[in-house]
């Protein structure tokens, strides 16, 4: 089950629990920039254990097709964990849709890798899942996400109000999504 994709920069990997010490370095270095966007940090999320049972549950989820998460690495580096892209909540007929998270190191942005990345996983999720939409959530005041975003061809469709709690609050997010080109009518 774990697979690895590659772009012309990158290398994007499924993981396993074995990789919980690589995942942790990723989100302690990364601390500061991603806890403004995120959920609040349960008492163990900074330990070995909970990114162990973390990558287990996803894996778990990726075997019965629930989602996709990808962690992305340079080429030649794979000791180092960049970025990640998420295709999760894929949801069946009569929908045929997911969400698109995805989260880069502070090192690692402004840099393309997100956005190649995230075309290699479009490519995946439409050609490998077969699924028909891909939507993603950002809150309005994330500008480079929104560039990002739009950058890949989403198309904004109006504000989820109250869409998901961040960092204790809930918050509106923006929706986009992006219509897999060999389905539309």
């Amino acid at each position: 089950m774990l697979v690895i994709h590659e772009t012309q920069r990158l290398l994007l990997q499924t993981l396993n629990e074995n990789a919980a010490p690589m995942v942790l370095n990723f989100y302690e270095e990364n601390k500061n920039a991603f806890e403004p966007w995120e959920p609040l940090r349960s008492s163990n999320f900074y330990t070995i254990s909970y990114h162990k049972a973390s990558l287990t549950a996803e894996y778990q989820q990726m075997a019965e097709g629930k989602l996709i998460r990808f962690w992305v690495f340079l080429k030649g580096h794979p000791e180092e964990i960049i970025g990640s892209i998420c295709f999760q909540n894929f949801l069946k007929e009569p929908y045929h849709s997911c969400s698109l998270g995805y989260k880069f190191g502070s090192r690692f942005q402004h840099q393309g890798y997100a956005q190649e990345s995230i075309k290699k996983g479009i490519e995946i999720i439409f050609g490998d899942y077969h699924l028909h939409r891909i939507e993603a959530h950002i809150m309005p005041f994330n500008e480079p996400s929104l560039r990002l975003i739009e950058k890949l061809s989403f198309q904004y469709e109006g504000i989820s109000s109250s869409y998901a709690r961040v960092n204790g609050v809930w918050t509106d997010h923006k929706q986009f999504s992006l219509i897999n080109p060999s389905e539309q009518a």
